[in-house]
């Protein structure tokens, strides 16, 4: 374990408490799916209406909303630790609110606890990993990030699939107990340290997240320092909205791509997608969530080898085809033939490859750029506006999903997930630039001397800074 660079080992183990918060994120968001079917059964403690079960499923999404921006904020403001660690008692307090419900407006509350608990996980929990990580290794260890997040879904999946309503708010509420005892250990953010005017304080951390010898354990801290300069550290909006106009515009508009692209229509309207193929909603879940999980195994092993350019533009050329695929399959359901055995196992076959490709492009890499691209001063408030873009995105296309079908069929939705996932893969080849191996120093130069416009892969000569 020694051989691996950079003490990857240490650097592994904090990377993977700090992703804890994002597995109880996960098991917030899966919860839902399991809920719906105790509901039906009539074995859940609160009996909810259809319209009180909308309220219960869109109040995640309200309270990640309204926490997004406050998140951004707080990170710069009192530290990444602390911030994260903010989420285990407001989760646990969620679950405990859902263990104990006797009305559905404990489970609103409750909901909208787990929403903002995910708000926070989702904007700090990636900046931390980014700025803890060695450059070789920052990609590969997004994949902790997207693992546990995967690995919450599946366990909510699984676990509400094999037992009853109490044993699952349970299990949930036990993950933020242990997440709350292993982030004692873990230390604070060197960037941010650095930010605040620590420096001893951030060179402790950075040691702590190493195992390399003095010299490069210097240069690295210098990285640091450069990176983390007096003139940048204002982390007003006029700096993300002037300065950082280029990147913000990327990251938002691949944020927006990720949602509109379908997965979030997919995950929550499984059981209609994959109507006629024998599978109970349940099973379509799982089937969901390991997907998800396979998907982690090819971006860890070519993010850092191949750069994020051609994972994104593979995911969209991928999911783009799979689109089409089911397209041309839920046609012929729209048009009310009968529909083979052969049709559904290849739509279910088309709608976990497109849930696939998702999976290893543009659901992860973004976690990873977005961290990338903007300087520690405004790192905190571009998570947030990633944060909101994404939330609203999957609003708007959840909403459209039900009248489209109603009115040209379902093949229509996903004609239009082709045709903007298409046109995603050609914005990922013309404006986003490859970070493979950049500091985050080399990258906000690139994007302030324009070079990045000019050869998005062309190296430059940073000896001279």
């Amino acid at each position: 374990m020694s051989t691996l660079p950079d003490g990857i080992c240490k650097q592994l183990f904090a990377c993977f408490i700090v992703s804890m918060p994002l597995l109880m994120a996960g098991t917030t968001l899966g919860w839902s799916s399991p809920m719906m079917e105790y509901t039906l059964k009539g074995t859940a403690p609160v009996h909810l209406t259809s319209d009180q079960e909308s309220w219960m499923v869109t109040l995640i999404d309200v309270g990640n909303v309204l926490l997004s921006l406050p998140a951004g904020i707080m990170m710069d403001r009192i530290g990444r630790k602390l911030s994260v660690y903010l989420t285990v008692p407001i989760t646990l307090a969620g679950w405990i609110l859902i263990l104990t419900a006797r009305q559905p407006w404990h489970l609103y509350v409750a909901r909208f606890l787990h929403g903002s608990a995910m708000a926070i996980s989702l904007i700090v929990s990636p900046s931390y990993v980014g700025e803890m990580a060695s450059i070789s290794v920052r990609g590969s260890l997004a994949l902790v990030v997207e693992l546990t997040y995967a690995s919450g879904l599946l366990l909510s999946y699984v676990v509400g699939w094999l037992s009853d309503y109490e044993t699952l708010a349970i299990v949930g509420a036990i993950i933020p107990v242990i997440t709350g005892l292993l982030m004692v250990s873990i230390p604070e953010s060197p960037y941010f340290l650095m930010m605040v005017g620590k420096p001893e304080e951030a060179a402790r951390s950075l040691r702590k997240l190493r195992n390399c010898g003095d010299e490069e354990f210097e240069e690295e801290l210098e990285i640091v320092r450069l990176s983390v300069t007096e003139d940048k550290c204002k982390g007003k909006l006029t700096d993300l909205l002037h300065r950082d106009r280029a990147p913000l515009i990327i990251v938002l508009t691949l944020a927006a791509l990720q949602m509109a692209c379908g997965a979030s229509v997919m995950e929550a309207y499984a059981s209609s997608v994959l109507y006629g193929t024998g599978l109970s909603p349940n099973a379509s879940a799982v089937i969901f969530g390991l997907f998800i999980v396979v998907a982690c195994v090819p971006f860890a092993l070519t993010v850092d080898k191949y750069g994020r350019r051609p994972l994104f533009m593979a995911s969209c050329v991928g999911t783009t085809l799979c689109h089409v695929f089911i397209a041309v399959l839920l046609s012929q359901d729209d048009a009310e033939s009968a529909s083979s055995s052969l049709d559904g196992w290849l739509l279910l076959a088309s709608v976990c490859g497109a849930e696939f490709f998702i999976n290893i492009g543009l659901m992860p890499v973004l976690s990873v750029v977005q961290c990338e691209y903007f300087p520690s001063d405004t790192r905190g408030l571009a998570n947030s506006a990633v944060v909101f873009t994404i939330t609203f995105t999957s609003t708007i296309m959840l909403k459209i999903y039900q009248p489209v079908t109603d009115a040209y069929g379902k093949r229509a939705n996903f004609v239009g997930y082709a045709v903007i996932t298409f046109l995603g893969g050609l914005f990922c080849y013309f404006w986003v630039p490859e970070t493979k191996g950049k500091s985050f120093l080399q990258i906000q130069t690139d994007f302030e001397t324009y070079a990045w416009r000019n050869g998005k892969t062309r190296r430059r000569n940073y000896e001279r800074i």
